[in-house]
């Protein structure tokens, strides 16, 4: 328990940058509002099951893997380092454009049943490239995730916790019209803020090759 303890506290940062993406209003964000709003709450938190579910799988992946790179490649790690901070600073040019657009309205999916509901948001978060980037950034940035298997399958199983409390929240929430307005009102707002926040992170990442 108290090894446990110190291996979360030592991953608090990363599971940080973590939650960040997971209220940010992406792909699987909105895929499980328009679900919610569109066919009930039930099949919304179908999704959230299926997004966490698809968050523990693919971190265990990238985790896994880049952990079996760097050991028998430690050079990679600087390369790894490079693209890292070059995604975030694309990703913040990105949320920091958003934060100068209109949003566009979500269009309800209706009639989807759980079963259907989850397959979609599944594939949803699989085919998400923005997914598989974030694993790259969270490795570039806390490489402490990848030093054993114990703090890749704790980092893994407490991501999913968080995506999934996450997508519970939005399709516990979002089955409104009123609740999603408000969201969508701080829409600007928060991807300013998160574009800003990446910007501040891949400096970080450039800082540490110096």
């Amino acid at each position: 328990m108290y090894q446990f303890s110190l291996i979360v506290i030592s991953i608090i940062p990363a599971l940080s940058f973590f939650l960040i993406n997971v209220f940010i209003p992406g792909p699987n964000v909105l895929n499980t509002i328009a679900i919610s709003m569109g066919s009930g709450r039930g099949s919304g938190i179908s999704c959230a099951i299926a997004t966490g579910l698809g968050v523990f799988l693919t971190s265990l992946f990238a985790l896994f893997g880049a952990a079996l790179v760097f050991y028998n490649f430690p050079i990679i790690y600087q390369a790894l380092t490079i693209i890292g901070g070059t995604l975030l600073l694309y990703f913040a040019k990105i949320y920091i454009e958003k934060s100068f657009i209109l949003y566009k309205k979500i269009i309800f999916q209706k009639k989807i049943n759980k079963k259907n509901a989850f397959k979609k948001a599944f594939l949803v978060l699989i085919s998400n490239p923005k997914m598989m980037t974030t694993w790259i950034a969270v490795i570039s940035l806390f490489p402490i995730v990848t030093f054993n298997y114990q703090n890749i399958i704790i980092f893994s199983l407490l991501s999913a916790l968080l995506s999934f409390t996450g997508h519970f929240f939005f399709a516990s929430i979002f089955s409104s019209q009123v609740a999603i307005n408000i969201y969508f009102k701080l829409y600007k707002s928060i991807n300013f803020f998160v574009g800003v926040g990446f910007i501040f992170y891949s400096l970080k990442l450039f800082a540490g090759l110096l």
